[in-house]
């Protein structure tokens, strides 16, 4: 089978180790981390890749009459509505049913519901969210942050304290971190990191061992419908509001 997946640059790690050994084609796109900051231009952006793929016209694949799709799989949860709307005119969409990618690191849904519900005020870390998006920082680190804005402004004081401020705000209620460790992905240097950086804030630190279980099932073609909505050409996905996650609506609004 040739599958075309969509997912987040947080993953690529980890999509690597899954894909290299899979028995299926996997076409990989990854898309920046940071739209997640904006979950419409998240939704949008993950449109506008399946609307290429269906007009034959993505930069990022080989041509569709080379090689035909069978489906689009998304590495995306729900992702604070993102893929609300989301669905192909042409091919089937496969996404997991999960609120964020947490889930999908630990590898299973109701694993992370549990931690979460026991372990509130918890900042995740994963190898990718060492690499590219640590927004938990020591205080003499927000010193650098605000002249990082500084300059980004051109030297509007108001603007740049008000931006440390807002980050600041997104982190306040944290207290503890958890490094996610995947068997076939050792970075002892990135669990010590994040050990490290608990200690010097005076927060509790986990390490959780996560397993490729969802997203190695939905590379595999391996969709039961617990885990998984299958999203048929010509519909759309819609947060459904209960322990389903997603389902589908009948007309995009």
């Amino acid at each position: 089978m040739h599958y075309k997946l969509i997912g987040c640059k947080i993953f690529e790690r980890e999509i690597a180790s899954i894909t290299y050994q899979c028995k299926n084609q996997i076409d990989v796109t990854l898309l920046r981390q940071k739209l997640h900051n904006r979950p419409q231009k998240l939704q949008k952006t993950i449109q506008t890749a399946i609307n290429a793929i269906d007009e034959d016209n993505d930069p990022y694949s080989n041509a569709v009459s080379e090689a035909p799709f069978d489906a689009i799989l998304l590495a995306y949860g729900l992702c604070s509505g993102a893929v609300n709307g989301i669905g192909s005119k042409k091919y089937p969409v496969i996404i997991p049913r999960v609120h964020d990618c947490i889930s999908l690191f630990m590898g299973d849904r109701i694993k992370y519901e549990e931690y979460y519900k026991n372990h509130v005020g918890t900042y995740y870390y994963t190898p990718g969210m060492v690499e590219c998006c640590d927004a938990i920082r020591l205080d003499d680190q927000w010193e650098q942050r605000y002249y990082f804005h500084l300059k980004r402004f051109n030297g509007n004081k108001k603007k740049a304290q008000k931006i440390v401020e807002v980050e600041k705000g997104l982190t306040e209620n944290y207290r503890s971190l958890a490094y996610i460790k995947w068997d076939e992905l050792p970075f002892s240097e990135y669990e010590e990191k994040v050990e490290k950086k608990a200690k010097e804030k005076n927060w509790t630190y986990d390490l959780i061992t996560g397993k490729n279980t969802l997203l190695k099932k939905l590379v595999d073609g391996e969709w039961d419908e617990k885990d998984f909505l299958i999203v048929p050409p010509e519909q759309y996905a819609i947060e459904s509001y209960n322990e389903d996650v997603i389902t589908l609506m009948d007309e995009k609004d």
